[in-house]
């Protein structure tokens, strides 16, 4: 990790611990977890399963994408320090345990599904000692042994949820409820305004638009995206996987978005014209799980911050904090009921049930390429 992004990382935790005069979700839906984030781990033991554990935790993922008060109560409970270090995508994720060849430096990381038999099958990570993990039994039975790893030998969950758009009604004014209109906001309500994951998913919504799997093979749709790339790409900002500072800031007035960094950006903002769309016909349905990389220096770290997070209390305390769902049983009971009854955390049934998982066949390439080139045509 750089020393720039240590410094951002030190001011979110110090900002998130206390205050920084900003209401917001930290602020107004975290009260609750925040009251027992350091009770818990003292009380119930659940920072450390057996043994002492090394001073040190080195762990890679999404920004924004722990609580920094259950970082704080961990390290208290373990008398260690945990150093995160962030990553745009999960190909960036890869392409660095593959370069590194066993000497990344991280003990532990974290993908979304389609990359874990890829990482299995590369020998770039190894397999958990469930000894060191009891907590792994409150797994929702649903979320446990993936069809990736049937017997969570290499993983076990981190979060779960969908991915939408979200925009600003002031600028956008037409009917938004598909990605059809999705494409058509970028072509004119929003042009110039428009923020699309850093990730070949920016790409899905125009499958998806026409009803059409993003994991197609079939020829005439890839050759249909590759073309419609080409003319969309001068009404793009950015691509940006975390875009909650720009569509807070308003700079951004349309974004494809994960469904927790939609909160966050409806809460940072106080923006009462912020809205956002769980798209039909088809979006994403994703499952990221947490990995031990090979040559982890710290593995008894790594072993207890799972088992510490894989706890109900401390998974309700992420939840609040991340808006993303959580795989462990009875999480919920611990939750505010505004939480607990926020849609933007817990998609509809209706709408998980349409979803599709991203799926790393024969054609992900083609769609990495096709992205590069969608980039090349916003100029960015």
């Amino acid at each position: 990790m750089s020393m720039a992004d240590w410094m951002v990382f030190e001011r979110r935790r110090l900002w998130a611990r206390h205050g920084a005069g900003r209401l917001s979700r930290r602020g107004l839906l975290r009260g609750a977890a925040a009251l027992g984030a350091g009770a818990a781990a003292t009380r119930f033991g659940i920072g450390r399963a057996h043994a002492a554990i090394e001073s040190q935790l080195n762990m890679m993922g999404w920004a924004d994408y722990i609580s920094p008060d259950d970082i704080a109560a961990w390290e208290k409970e373990n008398s260690a320090k945990l150093v995160y270090d962030s990553y745009a995508s999960n190909d960036e994720m890869y392409s660095k345990l593959q370069l590194a060849g066993g000497n990344s430096g991280y003990d532990l990381g974290m993908n979304t599904d389609f990359m874990i038999a890829l990482l299995i099958k590369s020998g770039l990570i190894g397999k958990y000692d469930k000894s060191l993990v009891p907590n792994a039994a409150n797994v929702r039975p649903e979320i446990a042994h993936p069809e990736f790893d049937p017997e969570n030998a290499y993983t076990l969950p981190k979060s779960w949820g969908s991915e939408g758009f979200i925009y600003d009604k002031t600028v956008v004014k037409r009917e938004m409820k598909t990605w059809g209109d999705f494409l058509a906001a970028i072509r004119e309500d929003a042009s110039g305004r428009v923020s699309l994951l850093d990730d070949p998913l920016a790409i899905a919504p125009i499958f998806w638009s026409k009803g059409v799997s993003w994991n197609t093979t079939e020829e005439s749709a890839i050759k249909d995206v590759d073309a419609t790339v080409a003319e969309l790409g001068k009404h793009i900002k950015t691509f940006n996987s975390y875009p909650v500072t720009d569509v807070a800031a308003g700079t951004v007035a349309l974004a494809q978005i994960w469904n927790g960094n939609a909160r966050q950006s409806i809460d940072q903002s106080k923006n009462a014209n912020l809205v956002f769309v769980y798209p039909g016909p088809i979006s994403e349905a994703w499952l990221d799980s947490y990995h031990l990389p090979m040559g982890g220096q710290h593995p008894k770290a790594a072993h207890s911050w799972v088992n510490y997070v894989l706890d109900p209390k401390v998974a309700a305390q992420e939840i609040t904090y991340t808006g993303f769902l959580s795989p462990v049983s009875g999480a919920e009971t611990h939750l505010d009921p505004k939480v607990a009854s926020d849609p933007l955390i817990f998609p509809p049934a209706d709408v998980m049930k349409r979803n599709e998982r991203t799926l790393r066949n024969e054609t992900y390439d083609r769609r990495i390429q096709i992205l590069t080139k969608f980039k090349a045509a916003a100029a960015l």
